[in-house]
């Protein structure tokens, strides 16, 4: 099974127009930046990956990454 890690980025880079958005940063797969991961706060998490190109949707960060390392 693949280790998937979702990278906390800095705060101040989040986008103050984006008024629902909590967090985001890096999704790495086995230490490779894949792509990245926002959670909202409606509780949603989302990730989106750039080759193969998809995105997830989950209800946690466990869920999502247990979805990731399904189709990674």
């Amino acid at each position: 099974m693949k280790t998937i890690e979702l990278l906390h980025n800095d705060d101040e880079v989040l986008d103050p127009l984006d008024t629902h958005l909590k967090t985001r940063g890096s999704v790495l797969v086995d230490g490779s930046p894949v792509g990245g991961w926002a959670e909202h706060d409606d509780g949603t998490w989302k990730a989106w990956v750039r080759k193969p190109r998809f995105e997830v949707t989950a209800a946690s960060a466990e869920a999502l990454k247990r979805e990731l390392a399904e189709r990674v």
